[in-house]
């Protein structure tokens, strides 16, 4: 007995030891004395497709955002927050220095333009006419082809010119004016990377600032500031669903010869049933075929339309047009079934002028267990662990115990694990309060530390 006393008192010094030269950071305490600061939400992910799964299973109103972190790797790690969380501490430019954002694939977005020349290879280029000639180009098309008004006003003009090269990022403010996805837009595919307001690339010592030329203003609101109102226009994604949105696409028919169309809500055009194109969640699709299906009436889809910031989809109905409001069907107008990821229900809005008018909106009905997303996420998560599970494993592999990070017997705890694997398995808040405390002090430098990064990853 006194040999085991012994034995516990020498690895309780070794501990101590190990934490006077290593501190734990401070146990997380959500900040009630202090209002102005955001709710904490901050993760951290090695890849985009952990970091958008993270954002499904979250019922916050959370964006993906790319972080560069290291002079050519080209790797980024990828950073889960609000936008009034990144603000807060993106606001002094002491850290965050090289930031994107990651703009959703299927998600509506504004149309924005990411332009630049060399310099040196152009010596006779005047930059600012050519934003200038482009700008009331675009202006031009979108009132012809969409009956869309705007003007430069319209426009947030963003320049990292150096020397070297002419650089600037155009994001277009379209008033209840949005854009179908990034490839209705035409400039970038899936998830692209665009990078932040106020942002350098890493490696480079000049940030997106707001153009000389710049001739747009936004509205000012209350309790938030100029520059907070410059950084929330600037993001691409950052488009709201609302009745009176209209929602543009680009069609490149099959002939290859290109030509614009729009849809808007009052549009009385219908696309076969058969012809949608599906969501990017086709479980969900199906559920809502079967809400307009029934008593002897074949509804389809017309269209849908994803909105990133509610994690919202938006969709047009056909042939069935029952309101809960009037308790029959229009004669004419289509309704909207619209299903929020987040709370997991979906309900009824329409087209008709005079719901419109009363704002209309059902009642919240939940979602089937078998179309939300966490349990798709965990479906997708059980066939991807049994397809690698079946696959033919190497032999010169180690086994899964000894593989398996984080995975402890009774006698490894008795015999004194590295407490560094304890730090790993501490909970979420905790790694969140790590990672503010140590991206605040970590000032004047270019670069989020590995460690750091190591740190909040692993869990």
């Amino acid at each position: 007995m006194k040999r085991k006393w012994e034995a516990k008192l020498k690895q309780i010094e070794e501990r101590a030891s190990y934490y006077e030269r290593k501190p734990l950071s401070s146990v997380y305490r959500p900040r009630l004395s202090k209002p102005e600061e955001p709710p904490s939400i901050w993760k951290l992910f090695h890849r985009q497709t952990q970091a958008f799964n993270f954002v499904k299973s979250c019922k916050e109103d959370v964006h993906v955002f790319a972080l560069e972190c290291k002079v050519g790797d080209g790797q980024r790690t990828y950073l889960v927050t609000t936008y009034a969380q990144l603000w807060f501490y993106y606001k002094s430019r002491r850290n965050l220095l090289h930031c994107y954002e990651v703009i959703p694939e299927n998600a509506v977005c504004k149309l924005y333009f990411d332009l630049e020349f060399n310099r040196l290879a152009n010596p006779g280029a005047d930059g600012k006419k050519m934003v200038a000639l482009l700008i009331e180009h675009v202006c031009k098309a979108l009132q012809e082809f969409y009956r869309v008004s705007c003007s430069a006003e319209d426009v947030l003009n963003l320049d990292s010119s150096t020397d070297e090269k002419f650089s600037r990022h155009l994001i277009f403010q379209l008033h209840d004016v949005a854009f179908k996805d990034n490839i209705h837009v035409g400039v970038y595919t899936r998830n692209r990377n665009f990078r932040l307001y106020k942002s350098s690339k890493i490696g480079k010592y000049v940030a997106l600032e707001i153009a000389e030329d710049n001739r747009f203003y936004p509205i000012q609101l209350k309790n938030i500031s100029k520059e907070n109102q410059y950084f929330l226009s600037s993001l691409v994604s950052n488009v709201r669903f609302s009745d009176t949105l209209r929602i543009l696409t680009y069609d490149i028919p099959q002939n290859k010869q290109k030509r614009l169309e729009y849809f808007n809500h009052t549009s009385t055009s219908v696309e076969t049933i058969e012809g949608f194109q599906c969501s990017p969640y086709p479980e969900i699709d199906q559920f809502v075929l079967s809400l307009v299906n029934k008593n002897g009436i074949k509804g389809g889809i017309r269209r849908w339309n994803y909105f990133f910031p509610e994690e919202l989809l938006v969709y047009d109905i056909c042939k069935y047009r029952w309101c809960e409001n009037i308790g029959r069907a229009h004669k004419s107008n289509n309704i909207m079934i619209l299903v929020d990821l987040k709370n997991e229900v979906w309900y009824q809005k329409c087209h008709d002028p005079v719901c419109k008018a009363e704002n209309f909106k059902s009642d919240c009905f939940p979602l089937p267990t078998e179309v939300c997303l966490l349990f798709l996420l965990k479906e997708e998560e059980f066939t991807t662990d049994k397809a690698t599970n079946n696959e033919s494993k190497n032999p010169h592999e180690p086994s899964s115990s000894e593989s398996s990070k984080g995975t402890f017997s009774d006698a490894d705890w008795d015999n004194g694990i590295d407490d560094a694997y304890i730090l790993e398995a501490t909970e979420d808040a905790e790694l969140i309060e790590a990672a503010e405390n140590s991206l605040l002090s970590y000032n004047g430098m270019d670069e989020i530390p590995d460690e750091l990064i190591m740190e909040v990853l692993q869990e």
